[in-house]
């Protein structure tokens, strides 16, 4: 069984990672729907793809603050 610190000290480093990765995923497919439908009529695919975009955005804005976070001295 793992040390409960360790596993405690590695976690928000974990949750960091995914929040980051999430956040590049959003921005990602949302830039793809947008630019990627050229053709017809795509207001509601837009729309949805600017939504992601907004999403990621703020993902990556939480992600800044969380890092910028100091541990809580003991």
């Amino acid at each position: 069984m793992e040390d409960p610190k360790t596993v405690v000290k590695r976690e928000p480093r974990k949750s960091l990672i995914i929040l980051f990765l999430s956040a590049m995923y959003s921005i990602i497919i949302g830039i793809v729907v947008v630019i990627g439908l050229g053709s017809g009529d795509t207001q509601m695919a837009e729309g949805a793809g600017w939504v992601m975009i907004v999403c990621g955005v703020a993902l990556l804005v939480y992600y800044v603050l969380a890092r910028k976070q100091t541990p809580p001295l003991k």
